[in-house]
Formats: structure tokens, C-alpha cells, sequence
């Protein structure tokens, strides 16, 4: 009973942030003038319509890893040389 509501909890709660998403996105591109939209490979129509995204793009995005080791150190030490 638990295991089916948290199923059916965690597809409303993606499907909800999807739209959130495609609304936003939408919004932004609509802002954008022709020549801008145009130079990122859309059209004004293809805006109006929704037809920006392509859900396996999304769907697919590989957020566990972006390739970032956390063994990198950063080195801040500064030598003991003195400012001339």
C-alpha cells in the first residue's frame, strides 16, 4: 500500500515539475526575438506550440555523474616570497 503511493507520488511530483519546467523555458524563448531563437535552431512557431524539447533529452539526462572527480585537491598556498 505504501510502496503504490509513493509510485504514484514520485510520477505526480515529476510530471508537475516537468510542466513547471516547459512553462518557464517556454516563457523565456517567447521573450527572445526571431533572429535570437532563430540562431539557437528554433523558429517563433515551433515556441507557440511547445515544440522546443524533446522529452527523451530530457528524460535521459545523466545527473548521477558529470564526470567531476572529488579527489582534486586546489592548491591556495602561497609561497613565502616577498612582494617586491
Amino acid at each position: 500500500m505504501e510502496n503504490i503511493f509513493l509510485t504514484k507520488l514520485n510520477k505526480f511530483i515529476t510530471t508537475v515539475f516537468e510542466k513547471i519546467a516547459i512553462s518557464r523555458t517556454r516563457e523565456a524563448l517567447i521573450s527572445l526575438d526571431d533572429r535570437t531563437l532563430a540562431d539557437i535552431g528554433y523558429t517563433r512557431q515551433q515556441v507557440l506550440n511547445g515544440d522546443f524539447y524533446n522529452i527523451t533529452d530530457v528524460v535521459d539526462f545523466p545527473a548521477d555523474n558529470l564526470g567531476l572527480n572529488k579527489t582534486i585537491k586546489q592548491d591556495n598556498k602561497i609561497d613565502d616570497k616577498v612582494a617586491a
